[in-house]
């Protein structure tokens, strides 16, 4: 150990490098290199949550105004189907995954085509405050003077966060057969769910 410290110490600075490579690779592999990489493997694993979590789910609702699908028959032939969507979920995924819903109500009903009678897309905005910079703890604001102090309520800066979530309803009828060409309120639940299918993610 002190002859390769002294070889190491009168070496050139560049085969210092090349000394200390060799004798201690062992030990870098070990954990010099996985200390690098935890920090990256941690940032890796953070984004792939995130992408997952911002992944609008397929699913039914679990209560009546939870998220996701729900539908309700009205007649033999005829349902009314919505979908609710998270905050996360753009107008475009709902009424796709709505269009979805009606064609696989269409196929369970052993139906070939549904007609779209009445639909709507309803936007729900919800505003939310969040504190940007809290008074130090034990502190408290007296909303009449500008400063914080003890024996006061605290009120920090705040930033007003808007929210939008869509909800889509339709009435539709079912009907077998081939669908109508000249209807653009038909829709074949076999072409729906061919073209739309790689859309649907479930839990």
């Amino acid at each position: 150990m002190v002859a390769t410290l002294l070889t190491w110490l009168n070496a050139r600075p560049a085969d210092r490098v090349n000394v200390q490579s060799s004798r201690q690779l062992g030990k870098y592999d070990e954990f010099t290199e996985l200390n690098m990489i935890k920090p990256i493997l941690g940032s890796l694993l953070a984004l792939a949550i995130v992408a997952c979590s911002s992944v609008p789910i397929y699913e039914p609702a679990r209560s009546q105004n939870d998220f996701g699908y729900s539908d309700q028959q009205l007649e033999e032939n005829r349902f009314r189907v919505s979908y609710n969507g998270t905050a996360s979920t753009p107008r475009a995924t709902v009424e796709n995954f709505l269009l979805y819903r009606m064609s696989e109500i269409t196929l369970e009903q052993d139906y070939d085509y549904f007609k779209v009678i009445e639909t709507d897309t309803e936007c729900h905005t919800e505003y939310r405050t969040i504190d940007d910079e809290p008074c130090p703890r034990g502190e408290r604001y007296a909303p009449m003077f500008p400063y914080c102090g003890f024996g006061y309520v605290c009120n920090p800066a705040h930033t007003i966060k808007e929210t939008k979530r869509y909800e889509a309803v339709a009435h539709i009828t079912l009907y077998r057969g081939e669908k109508p060409a000249e209807d653009p309120h038909a829709f074949s639940a076999r072409a729906v769910q061919d073209n739309l299918q790689s859309q649907i993610v479930r839990p």
